[in-house]
């Protein structure tokens, strides 16, 4: 809420304003545990490079697609999971978990996103998502000299080939199938990416004839410049009326007609 008189935004739900103030704090500290510790390894070890040797052309080259694509996480997430996002930034594995488990609690609550409900939610729901992630690695570690033989198992073997494409189909599949957010729903949403999908594909297919390698490494700048065309495209469709946001009642009555 932004105070009259004034354009700071003011934070008034005492919940949010207890989120962002520990979330920042919380945030510093995970910052320093990470950068320090290798520091403290490094330096017991009395292996501590120097600058030049972690400051380089391959360094570098890895920071141009990794710096990228944390700063289009944080646009892109951010509005998602709000106050939440400090917690899920931390503990990672965000796409592939906290930001699904945030989702659907809010979901599953009826609650929606950017509200102090909504993010009282998700936090909850990526805070339960890390204390059980953390369990079942514990387990796993204590358990692994008994469940080693299984993953050498040829079946085993064969399934583990085809975990990541299952478990990217079933995010992709979840996100073309749910179009809806608490009483209203989205129609025909699906089409917001479609210039997106035709932009990559004219891209990947020109950069591979020219030369003759992939976008994989500009993975980050991509996203960037997906964003706000993502955006701008169905903002145009929705005024267009070829995306529609409709109250779910009129959706369901002309789905049963």
């Amino acid at each position: 809420m932004k105070k009259k008189g004034s354009n700071k935004i003011v934070i008034t739900d005492s919940f949010q304003a207890w989120a962002h103030k520990w979330g920042r704090i919380g945030t510093l500290i995970a910052l320093l545990y990470m950068i320090a510790i290798p520091f403290v390894v490094l330096t017991f070890y009395d292996s501590l490079p120097s600058i030049g040797e972690v400051i380089n052309l391959s360094t570098i080259s890895i920071l141009m697609v990794y710096i990228p694509v944390g700063f289009s996480e944080a646009i892109s997430y951010t509005p998602i999971l709000g106050a939440s996002s400090y917690l899920t930034f931390i503990t990672g594995n965000i796409m592939n978990l906290k930001l699904p488990c945030a989702v659907n609690a809010m979901k599953l609550t009826k609650k929606e996103p950017n509200t102090p409900e909504g993010e009282a939610i998700s936090s909850v729901a990526v805070a339960v998502c890390s204390i059980m992630t953390i369990i079942i690695l514990a387990l796993a570690a204590l358990l692994s000299a008994w469940i080693s033989p299984v993953f050498e198992l040829p079946a085993v073997k064969t399934a583990s080939n085809y975990l990541i494409p299952a478990l990217f189909g079933s995010l992709t599949l979840g996100l073309f199938a749910s179009t809806s957010s608490g009483k209203k729903v989205v129609k025909n949403g699906v089409m917001g990416v479609v210039p997106v999908i035709v932009i990559i594909t004219v891209l990947a297919l020109v950069v591979r004839i020219t030369t003759g390698s992939s976008l994989f490494g500009m993975v980050g700048f991509l996203i960037l410049f997906m964003l706000p065309v993502a955006i701008i495209s169905s903002r145009i469709m929705w005024k267009k009326n070829i995306i529609k946001v409709v109250d779910k009642e009129d959706a369901d009555t002309e789905k049963s007609e």
